[in-house]
């Protein structure tokens, strides 16, 4: 139970934020505030619980303001640090630009924060002094990807940042930078864990990264994105943020959660890749002798455990692995055309024994490999404080070598070790799938199901924590997104309600339509038809799509005039298009934006800049998705019915978000279009209605 002095000093906050902004107090904000005090504070009394919160709340409930009212005055009684990870940079810049200072300043609480960020968005200022000196990285010679494209034309711009850097107008930070730097100039002066060298390095006292580290041990609240989160918890120490135990933690965007955890624990290779490393590397010994011969550090070679055996194992794991890109070669015959590549799924995510045996083999050999290789790391690391700045510089350069090789080869005993698991048939598979581009053969390897991994690293061990979105519940069914995130069983979800009069203020309506997507050519020309009527109505409109294929076909029969008006996905970049946007509805035109499912969400159009949604099929997940495949596999394969149990739920989620971009303000009106009379005549279509905001009903 929440202690009386706590609920007075969120209490006091809360009124103190809605007077200074002459806010009116919204009943779905209070209840969200209550259910996170209460489930935040409950692991005392007679009666424990887990202190995790699982809240939808919908767009207009003000969840920003009051997660943070309540976490973050929690979080300081208990003495720990209130964690926000979001799924989007657009919404981890406004949390920080725009709305935490103006909760400080309008609730007058006194919290610090700070956004973290990876290693690669901080500068490495060891290599950008040896860029400046003309010296490409030492990694260089072994990976292409490496290699700084760097000229003449650079300097100026490489020295401006030293200088800025210097003077303390610069933090180190890309994102800070007024200037804007290509991708691979930059990835030659930034670095990522593995190749870093630590407070060995020279530049250690003024290295960008490590302040900015050192400054997130001493604020109170840490704003970060999903994957940095995941990536930090799943490293063997963390490297960036602090533990689950002395943390609260809000995920914003929580629907993004599954498939972030997914991605994170998934294993990636190609033919080319992994070749490319094992020849690099067969070289990599008798550099390592001649850098240390030639500095005096030869003595080191002796503490360089299994260094005169490598080579043979690299000779040997080149040749297996040539043996088994041969037999999943042979599979490219019964690969389907996706796009640029051919694509062969393993079904049901199982692969036959012998390939099993061979990819155990290899995850062994490269762990083997890896380990080696750290472990000449920290031998080297360890002498750099005692050596000379010659051998100093020698040492500096062959650690992050080591770091590149290690951590290629962890990658690839993660993706082969990934590939072997056998797994019962009480377990979830993984996704198993070929690509298979021009000479090259890519292999995946995808969890279907991450529910132990986030109970076992998260869930089991943080203070506390807050999963919420506007979209979680399919109607108000939390078990989906429980049970795929592992959940404890005592978690209940709650929906919040919004302070939308959608009766009054949208419609929701669905055209008598000739065909459906069951005749996907009929349909698509049909809905190219009735699309043009259908905006011309309104000055603004979000039509949005299920496939690139549909979305052509559509834009290509539009007529002249009105594609002038239309902003299409893949013109320009998504912020510059809504800008675009913006502008031409403030300037009085008329303008309709075209896009796939990406634009369902992370899009805030409220007023006159969107006052129609278009849906031009229901979205289904799509047939030729390797992990939903899977993952469908499995649940027929127990008993169960995937398309009930899982497309049915993930394509009302998928409408619900769609269906929410037309209402951002209670001042806001408008009307949700469906070009899909599937949702009329089956019977699944009175489910994703339910699933819907209940907007005044059109139909025909």
């Amino acid at each position: 139970m929440i202690d009386q002095s706590l609920r007075e000093e969120i209490q006091g906050y809360y009124s103190s934020f809605l007077a200074a902004k002459q806010f009116q107090p919204r009943y779905g904000q209070k209840l969200m505030v209550a259910e996170l005090a209460r489930r935040l504070t409950s692991e005392g009394g007679d009666t424990p619980r887990s202190p995790i919160a699982l809240i939808e709340a919908g767009t207009g409930t003000g969840k920003t303001v009051g997660y943070t009212l309540t976490a973050a005055t929690i979080a300081a009684a208990r003495e720990k640090t209130l964690i926000i990870a979001t799924a989007t940079v657009a919404l981890q810049e406004q949390l920080v630009l725009r709305d935490l200072p103006d909760i400080q300043q309008q609730a007058g609480m006194h919290f610090s924060f700070a956004l973290a960020k990876g290693r690669r968005r901080y500068v490495c200022l060891a290599k950008l002094d040896a860029a400046l000196a003309g010296q490409a990285p030492a990694t260089s010679d072994f990976f292409p990807d490496e290699k700084l494209a760097f000229g003449v034309d650079q300097a100026p711009l490489l020295t401006s940042l030293l200088e800025a850097y210097g003077k303390g107008s610069w933090d180190g930070d890309r994102d800070s930078l007024s200037a804007v730097i290509d991708d691979p100039v930059w990835r030659g002066v930034s670095t990522d864990r593995s190749q870093c060298t630590n407070r060995q390095c020279s530049f250690f006292s003024q290295c960008a990264f490590f302040k900015a580290r050192e400054a997130l041990d001493e604020v109170d609240v840490v704003v970060t994105n999903h994957d940095l989160l995941l990536a930090d918890l799943s490293s063997a120490d963390s490297q960036i943020l602090p533990s689950p135990e002395a943390a609260i933690y809000v995920f914003d965007e929580a629907h993004h959660l599954v498939d972030k955890a997914r991605s994170q624990w998934s294993g990636f290779a190609s033919k080319s890749g992994q070749s490319e490393v094992l020849a690099a590397a067969s070289g990599l010994t008798q550099s390592i002798k001649e850098d240390l011969s030639t500095t005096s550090l030869g003595a080191l070679l002796d503490g360089l455990q299994g260094f005169n055996e490598f080579d043979q194992i690299v000779a040997d794991v080149q040749a297996d692995l040539a043996g088994i890109f041969a037999i999943l070669g042979s599979l490219e015959d019964e690969a389907e055309p996706q796009g640029e590549v051919a694509q062969y799924r393993f079904p049901g995510g199982w692969v036959p024994d012998e390939l099993r045996d061979q990819a155990q083999y290899l995850g062994r050999v490269f762990d083997q490999l890896d380990v080696t290789l750290q472990g000449w790391r920290r031998w080297l690391e360890q002498s750099i404080s005692s050596a000379s700045i010659r051998q100093r510089q020698a040492l500096e350069q062959l650690v992050p070598i080591l770091g590149g090789f290690s951590s290629r080869f962890s990658a690839a005993s993660q993706l082969w070790q990934l590939f072997s698991v056998g797994g019962s048939l009480e377990q979830s598979p993984s996704a198993r799938w070929l690509d298979f581009r021009g000479d090259d053969v890519l292999v995946h390897c995808t969890p279907i199901a991450v529910a132990d991994q986030l109970y076992d690293h998260l869930w089991s061990r943080c203070a506390g924590a807050l999963l919420t979105s506007a979209t979680l519940a399919v109607g108000r069914d939390f078990s989906l997104i429980a049970t795929d995130l592992g959940l404890p069983e005592d978690v209940e979800g709650i929906v919040v309600p919004s302070p939308f009069d959608y009766q009054r203020q949208g419609r929701l309506r669905v055209p008598k339509m000739q065909e459906d997507p069951s005749n996907p050519t009929a349909h698509t020309n049909e809905i190219a038809t009735l699309i043009p009527e259908l905006i011309a109505e309104y000055r603004s409109a979000l039509v949005l799509f299920t496939s690139w294929r549909q979305f052509f076909n559509v834009v290509d029969a539009l007529p002249v005039e009105l594609k002038a008006r239309c902003l299409l996905q893949g013109d320009a970049s998504k912020a510059e298009l809504l800008k675009q946007h913006r502008a031409r509805i403030d300037a009085g035109d008329v303008s309709y934006l075209l896009g796939l499912q990406s634009f369902a969400e992370g899009v805030d159009l409220p007023g006159d800049y969107c006052l129609q949604v278009v849906i031009a099929k229901l979205p289904f997940s799509v047939p030729n998705d390797p992990v939903g495949a899977t993952q469908q596999e499995w649940v027929e394969a127990q008993g169960g019915n995937a398309f009930a149990e899982l497309m049915i739920p993930h394509a009302a989620l998928r409408l619900t978000q769609a269906a929410g971009r037309l209402l951002r303000t209670e001042q806001d009106h408008g009307v949700v279009t469906i070009l899909d009379s599937r949702l009329v005549t089956k019977r699944y279509g009175r489910q994703l209605i339910a699933a819907l905001p209940p907007f005044q009903w059109e139909q025909g």
